[in-house]
């Protein structure tokens, strides 16, 4: 009988993928055993189906396990972040003060004239993109990766600001950078935003992909996930259902969750 193993692992002639469950309970379950480390998945949803909690679940899991993490946003500034996470009782704010995590606003070209206007957390970096391109945000993200910190990246913003070339060079060097220095990266999209050409390129480079719905429930807040893609594991279902409980998502397995 094999030893139990705490972090799962699946052995290949080559290497080790390690997994995790993304602090999700019931994650472990339908996937056979978690989701790939050192990977990019891209999360992908209409407004309200919870693709981008499942991130910021995933990088609360990590913090409290005393990792580091980046959060990219354009258009919801970190109060705002705070605010919904808050409602799962996460309190990132703690996180935040003692640097672990730290909120990066990308303001593009035609948001740089009103950063004036808008409120500026205190918590909060500003990162000035170029109109020439998006060479800024590569660099910050380099330096954020070299020191071990997992990542959310909201791209819907960026794509509706560059060309799809820059777009899709910037999500080549994200893959390619974290295949060289590890950790778990998510890349926020909203759904029927976007090109469907640009779209299936960049879902094409990433390591996996999740598309998230809504469905109704019986009297709980419920949605389901699609694993489009999913690199180096075969998981054991192509779609699974996820609850919305006081303290984030669980996934539900063969038992009903209460």
């Amino acid at each position: 009988m094999l030893p139990a193993n705490p972090r799962p692992e699946i052995r290949t002639a080559e290497n080790q993928v390690k997994l995790s469950n993304l602090g999700i309970p019931g994650l472990e379950f339908v996937t056979g055993g978690g989701l790939p480390q050192d990977s990019v998945y891209i999360l992908t949803g209409q407004p309200g189906t919870y693709y981008a909690t499942f991130a910021q679940q995933a990088i609360f899991s990590h913090l409290l396990k005393k990792g580091k993490a980046v959060y990219y946003t354009s258009e919801t500034s970190s109060t705002e972040i705070e605010q919904d996470t808050d409602l799962y009782g996460w309190n990132l704010e703690r996180f935040v003060d003692d640097g672990s995590l730290q909120f990066v606003r990308l303001f593009s070209p035609a948001l740089q004239g009103l950063v004036s206007l808008m409120p500026r957390p205190p918590n909060e970096q500003a990162l000035n993109l170029s109109a020439a391109g998006l060479g800024n945000l590569t660099r910050d993200f380099l330096t954020h990766l070299k020191d071990e910190r997992w990542s959310i990246l909201n791209i819907s913003y960026l794509m509706n600001q560059y060309s799809p070339q820059e777009i899709n060079d910037l999500m080549l060097f994200w893959v390619n950078a974290i295949h060289k220095y590890g950790g778990v990266h998510f890349v926020l999209m909203l759904q029927g935003a976007h090109d469907e050409k640009q779209v299936t390129f960049l879902k094409n480079l990433v390591d996996g992909v999740l598309s998230f719905k809504h469905v109704d429930g019986f009297q709980q807040t419920e949605g389901e996930v699609e694993i489009q893609k999913m690199r180096r594991i075969l998981p054991k279902a192509k779609t699974f259902r996820h609850v919305v409980q006081n303290d984030g998502l669980v996934v539900e397995t063969t038992a009903r969750i209460g």
